[in-house]
């Protein structure tokens, strides 16, 4: 390489570098603008758990009713055992 073509190398280097760093500027963020951007992704988690929240305490009633109709299914089952046991018993120790 000759040395003409090494310089016209490194400056057409030097001015592709320049404008890649000139083209870069976006991405370097003020302080301000990084509070911003976490005080909006704050809200947003609130936000969030807030829905979280509510679904889950939706939930917990849904399980909460099944569970109830379990309970008072189990122990009217068990009464109408136990009331039919009474009366064959009494039937048995009446005759």
């Amino acid at each position: 390489m000759t040395r003409e073509q090494a310089e016209a190398l490194a400056e057409a280097l030097g001015e592709a570098a320049q404008g890649d760093l000139a083209n870069k500027t976006d991405l370097v963020a003020t302080k301000s603008e990084l509070r911003t951007e976490i005080a909006e992704l704050r809200m947003e988690l609130k936000t969030e758990i807030a829905e979280l929240r509510t679904d889950l305490k939706t939930e917990i009633a849904a399980t909460k009713t099944d569970l109830l109709k379990w309970i008072i299914g189990a122990i009217g089952f068990q009464s109408a055992v136990i009331l039919g046991a009474v009366v064959s018993l009494a039937r048995v120790l009446a005759k």
